[in-house]
C-alpha cells in the first residue's frame, strides 16, 4: 500500500510543454531550426498548473478520538433559541408510557381456579387426516368418540336392531336361470332398427340447393307479408312511354 502511495505521489511530467513540436512525418521537409527558435513552450493556465503539482501528505494525522477543547468553548453561553431547542419534545395528548416488563400480577389472578369448560378449551384441537380412497377400505373404529357415546350407541344396537325393508334383495349370484319368454322373445322390426348404428352422413352429403320444398310450393303469404313485399312508392317511378311523345 505505501509503494503505491509513494508512486502516485510523484509529480507527472508536462505533457502540454510541447504543444507545438512539429512532427517530420506530416511535412514535406523538416523544419529549420529557426522555426523552432521562434516558438517558444505553451505555459499552461495557473489552474491546470495547480493540478499538475505534486500532493501533500499530511503524516500527523490524529488517531485518538479525544480532541482539545478551545477556550471559546469553554466559556461559550447558548442563546434563547438554542435552550429552547434543547428541550425534549413534549408527547402527543393521549399518550401513554409503555408498561414496564415485571408487570405486578394481582391477588385474584393469582388465586384463581380454572373451570372444566375452561380446561377442556384449552386443550389443542384434534386434527384428523382424510382416509385413502380404495375400494376395499375397511371400517375404522370411530375413535372421535368417547366411552359414553359408544357405550350409548352399542345399547341401541342391541335393544333395537334395525330390520330390512320388505322390498329389499339381496346381491344374487352372477349365474341366474333365464326365463323361457326371454328365451323365446322375438325382437320387433322397429326394435331391430333402433338397433343398428346410426348411418353419418357429411354436412353437404346429396344436398340439393335448387330443389324446393312440398311446403315451401304450398305455402300462402300473409296480408302482411304482401304489404311488404311492395316496393315503397317513393322508390316507385312511372316508366315513360314510347308512344307517349
Amino acid at each position: 500500500m505505501g509503494t503505491e502511495i509513494q508512486q502516485l505521489s510523484h509529480r507527472t511530467s508536462d505533457h502540454f510543454k510541447y504543444l507545438d513540436r512539429q512532427t517530420a512525418q506530416w511535412l514535406e521537409k523538416k523544419p529549420s531550426a529557426k522555426s523552432e527558435a521562434t516558438n517558444p513552450p505553451l505555459e499552461l493556465a495557473p489552474t491546470w498548473a495547480d493540478l499538475t503539482r505534486t500532493r501533500t501528505f499530511f503524516s500527523n494525522i490524529r488517531l485518538t478520538p479525544i480532541s482539545k477543547i478551545s477556550k471559546w468553548a469553554l466559556h461559550a453561553f447558548p442563546s434563547e433559541r438554542v435552550c429552547e431547542l434543547a428541550q425534549p419534545r413534549p408527547y402527543a395528548r393521549g399518550w401513554q408510557p409503555e408498561l414496564p416488563l415485571p408487570i405486578p400480577v394481582s391477588r385474584a389472578s393469582l388465586t384463581a381456579v380454572a373451570s372444566p369448560r375452561t380446561c377442556k378449551l384449552a386443550q389443542p384441537k384434534k386434527r384428523y387426516s382424510k382416509p385413502e380412497p380404495s375400494h376395499l377400505s375397511e371400517p375404522r373404529p370411530m375413535t372421535h368418540l368417547t366411552s359414553a357415546h359408544l357405550s350409548h350407541l352399542s345399547m341401541l344396537a342391541s335393544e333395537f336392531p334395525k330390520g330390512e325393508h320388505p322390498l329389499y334383495q339381496r346381491q344374487r349370484s352372477a349365474r341366474w336361470p333365464v326365463s323361457a319368454a326371454a328365451r323365446n322373445y322375438f325382437p320387433s322390426q322397429r326394435v331391430l332398427e333402433l338397433s343398428c348404428p346410426r348411418i353419418r352422413k357429411d354436412v353437404y352429403d346429396g344436398y340439393n340447393p335448387f330443389v324446393v320444398s312440398h311446403a315451401a310450393l304450398c305455402a300462402d303469404p300473409s296480408p302482411r307479408t304482401l304489404q311488404l313485399s311492395v316496393p315503397l312508392p317513393r322508390k316507385c317511378t312511372p316508366k315513360a312511354s314510347p308512344y307517349h311523345m
